[in-house]
């Protein structure tokens, strides 16, 4: 009886060996083939971007805004058909609407980027004779914003927090510092919910990308930046229209919702006015003709004067019942 027993509880614990063993080796085979298809990406088209983008009509302002774009494969836009899609320029001109100024816009987001990337981008920031140029004398934080995308590498290459971290840190600072900016952080998405990934992957990914995501808010705001949420943004519809059909990184449509992320958080942290011009905007095909036509002013003003207005009730002096209420 005692030799049957100590067989069972030997062939099941070969068995859950076996069963470990095999969850092993399949989260190894699953980590390396996203890892060779994130490093693939980087030999992919971007958006490089250095440029002035123009004030909206109407508006000319003494002196312009800078905008600079650091990180990686959420804000560099990937496989973009038009350079006026990608998150540099989509912000910039967003920017100028909300400024009313011009912006100098410089992108240095590569795809697939890690930590150790970030400080070259940061001194290639810094260094700009284009971004540094200010026209006036005073510069103001109010006018020269820093958007930081980092981590999704961090996770895909595993290296330690406590590498990761600091480095964030210490970019926020110099931004703030030597560039005078306000900076902006996008933590690191929930990269579980990736399509087409699966477990054991899909829980790891998702455990990991948490932690670094709730790491890198509580650096954000222990540096006075200001941290934003990349899942939170790419929801409201389907994810799968919102990524890109590798599910590694935003398509078109996740990259504009991002940058309208970024647009409103920018807005709340300067105060500026909510209410916006619409006749800036460029009206879609057949928009125009759905639009109901301005009515013009004098027209309107006469409508008003032809109104019948109000009689005083019967037996009330109107003049009387004025000077009762003054």
């Amino acid at each position: 009886m005692g030799k049957r027993m100590l067989y069972t509880l030997a062939t099941m614990t070969g068995t859950a060996v076996g069963v470990g063993a095999s969850a092993v080796g399949l989260l190894r085979h699953q980590a390396g083939a996203l890892r060779k298809a994130f490093d693939d990406d980087a030999q992919r088209t971007y958006s490089t971007v250095a440029e002035a983008v123009a004030p909206p009509r109407n508006y000319d302002d003494e002196d312009s805004a800078a905008l600079a774009i650091i990180g990686d494969s959420w804000l560099c836009g990937i496989d973009v058909d038009d350079p006026l899609t990608a998150p540099p320029n989509l912000i910039a001109r967003g920017l100028g609407r909300i400024l009313g100024t011009t912006v100098r816009v410089q992108s240095t987001a590569l795809p697939s980027a890690l930590s150790e990337d970030l400080p070259r981008q940061v001194d290639e920031i810094l260094r700009s004779a284009w971004l540094s140029r200010q026209l006036s004398d005073s510069w103001t934080e109010q006018r020269r914003f820093a958007i930081i995308s980092i981590g999704t590498g961090d996770i895909i290459h595993p290296i330690h927090g406590t590498i990761g971290i600091p480095v964030l840190t210490q970019a926020i600072n110099r931004l703030q510092r030597e560039g005078r900016y306000t900076v902006f952080v996008l933590v690191c998405p929930n990269l579980g919910g990736l399509p087409g990934l699966r477990d054991p992957l899909k829980t790891s990914l998702r455990r990991t990308s948490r932690v670094l995501a709730g790491s890198q808010w509580l650096a954000a705001l222990a540096a006075r930046a200001t941290p934003l949420r990349a899942t939170g943004s790419l929801s409201g519809t389907t994810r799968k229209s919102l990524l890109n059909e590798s599910g590694r990184f935003p398509s078109t449509l996740g990259y504009a919702q991002l940058s309208s992320t970024v647009l409103a958080a920018i807005a709340d942290r300067i105060e500026a006015p909510i209410e916006v011009d619409r006749s800036l905007d460029i009206p879609e095909k057949g928009e125009a003709a759905r639009r109901p036509a301005p009515q013009p002013q004098a027209e309107a003003q006469t409508e008003t004067e032809t109104q019948p207005q109000p009689e005083p009730e019967q037996g009330v002096d109107p003049v009387l019942e004025t000077e009762a209420f003054s």
